[in-house]
């Protein structure tokens, strides 16, 4: 099987300008880039940053206040946050890409490693290029002008100027997911919308007690009769840099296929995830670690933090995000 990931043995302390953007540029062609034994100062990591292209300030409570394209993923408290812990401090996160539903969503992401837990707690990526390419000739025909129907959040995406993005105004074929449940923003406050939304993305089944307030509060607010909003996206996604074809298959959040009807799509979902699942790499976090990860053709995910007794393993990770137009 071809690499589902590119290493490169540089430094990036040593690469000159042009060399620290065509690192960015090799994502878009490997989907995932590891760079082992970096190590650099948050000065030296937003510089790397600003030369890939995020110059803009995030407005985020989890980002360095000095070194605002520096963002903390950690379980710790951190000072430069006023005693807060980072984004994601917690818990598994299952298989996903950044922006699913956003409208200009981030091309790539980068993580650098700070601390590692001192037990494995790895990130795994998928690859779904190399996915794509091995698919059989007929099934990458019945795909080729395929659009997802992807939910699960609140807000509404009717805007026609995003060529990735296209909406439609009929109802979904398949509506018994609970991640395809939303709820018109006149029939709840904004607080309420927005409590029911970060419980409905945890949501882990329909044995586990988020599911079942998430069951209560639907109830409460008394939506059944809500539209039911989502977003498509093409399945085979062309990248804008490289010219390559793979999947955009977040799988997750995929509540149907558009003009599948829904008798078959069940069987083709289940047939895709199953094949894209063969094209992981799981890493190990060390110190001085540095992943890029494309976001319009590559999944990501993380295990749980381990622990000792009943605390979990410190882990400081720092992010970055970046467009690939700053790079071209």
């Amino acid at each position: 099987m071809t690499s589902i990931y590119k290493e490169l043995d540089i430094n990036l302390k040593e690469c000159t300008d042009e060399q620290v953007k065509n690192v960015a540029k090799l994502t878009a062609y490997h989907c995932n880039v590891l760079l082992r034994n970096q190590e650099l100062s948050k000065d030296e990591y937003a510089r790397i940053l600003a030369l890939w292209g995020d110059k803009t300030k995030h407005n985020a409570w989890y980002e360095d206040p000095d070194h605002h394209q520096i963002q903390y993923v950690t379980n710790r408290s951190m000072p430069e946050l006023g005693g807060k812990r980072g984004i994601f401090p917690r818990g598994e996160l299952e298989w996903h890409c950044n922006g699913t539903l956003a409208l200009d969503p981030e091309d790539c992401v980068t993580l650098y490693c700070v601390l590692p837990t001192k037990d494995r707690c790895d990130t795994i990526f998928l690859n779904g290029v190399e996915a794509y390419k091995d698919l059989p000739q007929d099934v990458k025909d019945k795909i080729e002008n395929s659009y997802l129907m992807i939910t699960n959040d609140l807000r509404s995406f009717h805007r026609s100027d995003f060529p990735h993005l296209i909406s439609r105004p009929e109802k979904p074929r398949i509506l018994n997911s609970n991640r395809a449940y939303t709820i018109d923003e006149d029939q709840v406050t904004p607080e309420e919308a927005k409590d029911l939304h970060n419980i409905q993305g945890r949501n882990r089944g329909k044995d586990s007690a988020i599911y079942q307030e998430m069951m209560r509060r639907k109830k409460e607010f008394n939506v059944e009769g809500a539209r039911w909003k989502y977003v498509y996206k093409k399945l085979v996604h062309t990248h804008t840099v490289s010219g390559q074809k793979g999947l955009y298959f977040p799988f997750l959040n995929v509540v149907g296929f558009h003009d599948i009807p829904s008798e078959e799509w069940r069987e083709l979902y289940e047939y895709l995830v199953e094949h894209y699942l063969k094209y992981q790499y799981s890493h190990d976090w060390k110190t001085g670690d540095l992943m890029l990860f494309d976001q319009t053709q590559a999944l990501h995910k993380r295990q749980s933090f381990p622990t000792d007794g009943d605390k979990q393993q410190d882990r400081l990770l720092w992010r970055g995000i970046f467009y690939y137009e700053g790079v071209q």
